[in-house]
């Protein structure tokens, strides 16, 4: 993932060669040196993101700010005879350099569309972004999602999101949670933060992840990273484990009796305790419908030699 320093360096490079080429008097060397550097998926980005926002000042005409900017362009692009052809190229193309700066800069100071989204336990919501991403939030989350014309840029703050990545060229997708940064390249997948430890997993395309912009890794479809300060741990998953709460179900594989219940507390109604110890061997196998604990506990005392007793809100599982 490249560092914002990075993309601020290549912002710069794109706004020069564009208003090199501008000027109409770059020489053979110039542009030959030019098509090198435009071969690069990235600075083919960057160039077309400044050939946008150049093209959006007359969108802009009616502010008072980028009008005197593009009269003083346009100004410059018309020598005198005074001065030399190359004595003038670099003129011209120094004042639409500039341009592009203020406009830049001008766009910077413009409100961004800031928002945050959140769910109380045992609550699942369902939003479609500005961008038409889709979001769908897990019980007790927070995330606040802030776009503007060059980034999307999401802060999870606790718990568990789902994303379906609306695509757009020259605007990255970014989910920050627990010092890791998580790049869309096209994708759906699922962030959870709890504690110290953020786990990503992807459902379809592709994800790059950078944690403290220092180390960073590639996943695809079915893989998942799992990250507790400098451990990282990538292995390969179940999807209809891991995105069964996006369609509204718990699903077990073989899950021991105690991550059952931890999952089956996140939602609630009540509360499930294993008030005997021997009953953590038990392994459980299945799909239960999320909020409905009454049916999982029926399903264990069925399939094992359980007994549970409720009282208080509150339901312990024992040994029969």
């Amino acid at each position: 993932m490249q560092r914002t320093d990075d993309i601020e360096v290549i912002r710069g490079e794109a706004e020069r060669w564009f208003a090199c080429l501008r000027s109409g008097r770059c020489s053979a060397a110039e542009r030959s040196a030019f098509n090198a550097w435009i071969g690069v998926e990235a600075h083919a980005a960057a160039y077309s993101e400044t050939q946008q926002l150049w093209g959006d000042m007359e969108t802009l005409g009616d502010d008072a700010d980028v009008r005197q900017w593009l009269d003083e362009s346009r100004q410059l692009d018309r020598p005198p005879d005074t001065l030399r052809p190359r004595r003038w190229a670099w003129l011209s193309a120094s004042a639409a350099a500039a341009v592009l700066v203020c406009l830049g800069g001008w766009y910077a100071m413009q409100p961004s569309l800031v928002a945050r989204y959140a769910t109380a336990h045992g609550e699942q919501r369902h939003f479609t972004l500005d961008d038409g991403s889709q979001l769908i939030l897990n019980t007790d989350t927070a995330i606040d999602v802030r776009f503007d014309r060059r980034t999307r840029v999401l802060q999870l703050e606790k718990g568990e999101a789902s994303f379906e990545v609306a695509h757009e060229a020259g605007r990255s997708f970014v989910v920050n949670a627990g010092g890791s940064a998580i790049t869309d390249l096209g994708t759906r997948f699922i962030v959870h933060k709890e504690d110290a430890q953020t786990v990503v997993s992807v459902v379809e395309g592709a994800v790059e992840v950078a944690h403290d912009g220092h180390e960073t890794a590639k996943l695809a479809v079915g893989e998942q990273l799992a990250i507790s300060g400098n451990d990282w741990q990538k292995r390969s998953v179940d999807l209809a484990l891991v995105s069964g709460w996006t369609q509204g179900k718990l699903v077990f594989r073989a899950t021991p009796l105690a991550e059952v219940v931890a999952q089956a507390n996140r939602y609630g109604p009540g509360r499930l305790v294993i008030a005997d110890a021997s009953l953590d061997a038990y392994k459980i196998s299945g799909e239960f419908r999320i909020g409905n604990n009454d049916a999982l506990v029926r399903a264990l005392q069925s399939a094992f030699p359980i007994q549970a007793e409720s009282a208080d809100g509150e339901t312990r599982l024992r040994r029969r």
